[in-house]
């Protein structure tokens, strides 16, 4: 693997070199966090189920899952020469049975069958693998990889987007943009693109003209191919057909130079040259950036007040279960996908500070940064804590959850599905039994009324401004996410429930 220069001035580094070890390099960071199934969207023009079919046969999980949010052939279609499964036979067994339900093991998983083509299915929908994968997360179960056809390209190299694409569902961790590189030196035309007359409007040619790899790359760089694709989503590229080049193009310094060039764009993590058919089917080179360039996501956890309510202990450093009530929730959102944290202090600050750095230590991943910051107005209300905390975030941060301090059992996977669903300008609350709770997500636009904050209230003074244009609900199901701890009774009962998970872990 070659160590691409990072435009921006961060580190590179090599994951693994091909596209199966940087998936096997996501399996095992986020092995060290939440329990979630790992989904992967291809969109794009030629190779998609290609590529999908080989994951799929890698067996990265106990059970796969083949699934399409648009439409697609089944694997056991026999009815055409360029089909893309005939290689790899023989399949997978689970690749032979589809269901139209949720699955319960290994499959294909399907809409309705076209009446008119045969062996050609409808996709689900987007929200139907949502909610199956959240499903997942809540009973936190990690046994999952689901990959997903999420465009359409009617079997042509190339394509490019009309208004209604892609179909990519907000639990995709990872997408991939694919593209034949057997469309390269054609005719820009229908017959080797689908869609030709958008692409011929977002790269700036004719219907006729030679398509060129510089065209490729003029779409990644205007974002076309970046539509869609979830927040929290890494973004990979996949030169698929890379035998089908030229010899000048396949020359190790041509593919390093356009390697180079995808990676100057900032959302892309990883590029891959991919060739082959079938089990032959692999990747020939490629590239992985160190530090994502998908959104920041910051959290700060207020740990400024004065406990009041629990008389004259500090609630956040109460022992439970072997830490202090402030180490369970630093250590909790640390298991999340932010990768920025902002700790305020204020009260007993240095025993605050000493039980925060305990846990960090131990559960900081090296993509995230930690910052203990001290609110000299503690007294003065929490809104000042938000104030301090909101000052102090990294200028690149797209969006920010702010969480109490005394919320011990905080929930990594209710957090990423408010990420999950962040837009900009909105704050994303969880709705649990009918009932808010925390954490609050609030885009970066709303970071200047935050940092304006003082008294009691925090972040609900924004959220009541603007309850009406801003404010996105989300459903969610782990009661105990939210769980405040400000009285001795709640203590108690924290402990009680602390002992509950650890009896089901």
């Amino acid at each position: 693997m070659i160590h691409p220069e990072d435009k921006k001035g961060t580190d590179t580094s090599a994951h693994e070199d091909s596209l199966e070890g940087y998936i096997r390099s996501l399996l095992q960071e986020r092995a060290r966090r939440y329990a979630s199934p790992f989904v992967v969207s291809a969109v794009g023009g030629g190779g998609k189920t290609t590529t999908l079919v080989r994951l799929f046969m890698e067996n990265f999980k106990p059970r796969s899952v083949l699934t399409t949010t648009t439409a697609m052939f089944a694997p056991d279609f026999r009815g055409d020469a360029m089909n893309p499964y005939l290689p790899f036979q023989p399949l997978d067994a689970a690749l032979l049975e589809i269901t139209a339900r949720p699955p319960d093991k290994s499959c294909v998983w399907f809409g309705a069958p076209f009446g008119d083509i045969p062996g050609k299915y409808h996709g689900i929908t987007p929200q139907e693998l949502d909610a199956f994968v959240r499903g997942r997360r809540d009973r936190e179960d990690r046994s999952w990889i689901l990959l997903c056809e999420a465009d359409g390209s009617k079997r042509k190299p190339l394509k490019a987007h009309a208004a209604h694409e892609p179909v990519i569902p907000r639990t995709t961790d990872l997408t991939l943009i694919v593209f034949g590189l057997s469309g390269v030196g054609k005719p820009l035309s229908e017959q080797y693109i689908h869609r030709s007359e958008h692409f011929a409007e977002a790269v700036g040619k004719r219907e006729g003209d030679i398509i060129s790899f510089d065209d490729l790359i003029g779409l990644l760089r205007n974002e076309h191919f970046l539509k869609g694709i979830p927040p929290t989503s890494r973004v990979v590229v996949v030169f698929n057909q890379m035998d089908s080049l030229p010899s000048p193009m396949r020359d190790t310094s041509a593919v390093l130079h356009r390697m180079d060039e995808v990676l100057q764009v900032p959302r892309i993590d990883a590029v891959f040259f991919t060739g082959g058919a079938g089990t032959a089917h692999g990747t020939a080179a490629g590239k992985v950036r160190n530090r994502t360039g998908s959104p920041l996501f910051s959290a700060i956890i207020l740990a400024a007040g004065l406990s009041t309510r629990m008389g004259t202990e500090n609630k956040l450093l109460l022992p439970l279960d072997g830490k202090t009530v402030i180490g369970h929730t630093v250590s909790r959102v640390l298991a999340s996908d932010i990768r920025e944290l902002i700790v305020v202090v204020g009260h007993e600050a240095a025993k605050v500070r000493q039980a925060v750095l305990a846990e960090t230590c131990k559960n900081k991943r090296p993509d995230t940064e930690v910052k203990i910051v001290f609110n000299d107005s503690y007294e003065n209300g929490q809104g000042t804590s938000v104030s301090c905390g909101t000052r102090r975030l990294d200028g690149d941060s797209a969006a920010c959850f702010y969480i109490p301090g005394d919320q011990p059992f905080i929930s990594p996977a209710v957090m990423r599905a408010l990420a999950e669903s962040s837009e900009p300008g909105k704050i994303v609350v969880p709705v649990v039994n009918g009932r808010r709770t925390s954490p609050a997500l609030f885009d970066r636009s709303l970071y200047p009324e935050l940092a304006c904050l003082s008294g009691d209230r925090g972040g609900r003074q924004v959220i009541d401004s603007h309850e009406s244009d801003a404010v996105a609900e989300i459903i969610c199901h782990d009661e105990l996410s939210g769980f405040d701890l400000d009285t001795r009774e709640s203590y108690e009962a924290a402990i009680i429930k602390r002992a509950e998970m650890r009896r089901s872990e």
